[in-house]
């Protein structure tokens, strides 16, 4: 019994550092709320936004493209409490997919965090 105690500690320790590998700014998104107060980060939902990435519309606003969507960032999506670990570029937020086609790519969108200046 004592063996299988030492092997849950171990897998417990080992757990955090494989989650934190896959998602290197995790300490940084973990308080990141939107405008809804509704977290935006799940260990694995938030990263940085490449430019290419990102648009402006006709009309002003701005779309992010998620898995080759491109989504209308709303209001509701820039955040009420958190900062970007890095300013050179903008943050996204977007809940995985849990069970293929559930629920659209857009519709996951949680959390958007522009680049200063843009």
């Amino acid at each position: 019994m004592a063996r299988l105690g030492s092997l849950t500690v171990v897998l417990a320790l080992c757990m955090p550092a494989q989650a934190q590998d896959h998602h290197p700014f995790h300490a940084e998104y973990k308080n990141w709320m939107n405008k809804e107060y509704v977290g935006c980060c799940n260990n694995n939902d938030c990263q940085p936004l490449a430019s290419e990435n990102e648009r402006e519309t006709a009309s002003g606003g701005v779309e992010v493209r998620v898995e080759g969507t491109w989504c209308p960032v709303y209001a509701v999506h820039y955040l009420r409490q958190g900062n970007a670990p890095d300013w050179s570029t903008s943050h996204v937020c977007v809940r995985k997919q849990i069970v293929p086609a559930a629920v659209p790519v857009c519709a996951r969108l949680l959390c958007y965090q522009p680049k200063p200046g843009t």
